[in-house]
Formats: structure tokens, sequence, C-alpha cells
């Protein structure tokens, strides 16, 4: 399957968790899960933004929008292509860890929002939603960076 903007729907499912936190936050019933759900929504903002930008780094180094092109330039030069944007790698990385709220980075929710988070009042199947979006979300950003720099599905064959 040949998709040539492969791109701009990563970019697309990256930035689709905000809504979730939009919505989770605002409609609880709790002033506690309202300001919490505006503390992540500016911090998932700000992260974004570093996430983006470096996306479109990798862009600018490829010059093209299809996850096929990568795989061409993992083939072409042997190797994965870790050791080469190794700087960008890393920041790629990071980026990834910054935006699912990873240690260090992981202050979404802080010590007396533990138990009084955005997500105070869910509980049973919407709790889970919320757990299970965030593990899809880290599914996601480490499957852009094995299609980027570890050269996708090639590097386990």
């Amino acid at each position: 399957m040949n998709f040539d903007y492969g791109f701009f729907f990563f970019m697309f499912v990256t930035v689709i968790n905000i809504y979730a936190m939009i919505l989770g936050g605002f409609v609880a019933l709790s002033k506690y899960g309202v300001l919490s759900s505006i503390r992540v929504i500016a911090q998932l903002f700000s992260f974004d933004i570093i996430q983006n930008l470096l996306m479109c780094l990798v862009f600018i180094i490829f010059s093209s929008y299809s996850f096929e092109v990568y795989s061409a330039a993992h083939l072409e030069s042997k190797t994965n292509l870790l050791f080469e944007y190794l700087f960008v790698a890393l920041l790629a990385f990071l980026a990834m860890l910054m935006e699912n709220f990873r240690a260090p980075f992981d202050l979404a929710e802080a010590e007396a929002e533990v138990i009084t988070g955005y997500t105070v009042e869910y509980y049973g199947f919407l709790f889970f939603a919320f757990l299970f979006s965030e593990f899809l979300s880290l599914w996601n950003g480490i499957l852009f960076f094995n299609q980027v720099f570890l050269s996708g599905a090639s590097f386990f064959f």
C-alpha cells in the first residue's frame, strides 16, 4: 500500500490525544479535574510543537512525506539511520518521551493530583479508555521512531 502522505497522517494521530484530554477534563464534575485538564493541555501543546518541528526536520532530511521513501533510504544506506542522524534521533526520542509523559517528563499529574487528576471521576471502562489511549500514543511514537530511524520493518528481518 502506497500512502504518500503518511507523514501528515502521523502528525494528525499524535495531536488527536489532546482532544481526549480536553473532553475528559471538562466533562468532569469537579474543579480539580478541569484545572488538571487545563494544565495537561498546556503541557501537551508545548510538547506537540517540539515534536512536530522535529518531524518536519525529518521531512526536510528525506524530502518526502511518504514512509516508503524512508524505507528506501534505509535500504540504500545498508544500515539504520540512527547512527547517521544521531542528534536528530536523540531529540526525536526525547520528544516522544515528553509527548507520552514518561520519566523524566512525567509531570502531567503532580503528586497532589495523583488522586485528583483529570481522570478523578472516571472508573471502570472510562478509566481503562484513558489508560489505553496513553498506551496507544506510546505505541504510535515507537512505530514512528522505528520507521524513520531504525529501518522500519526491515530492521526485524
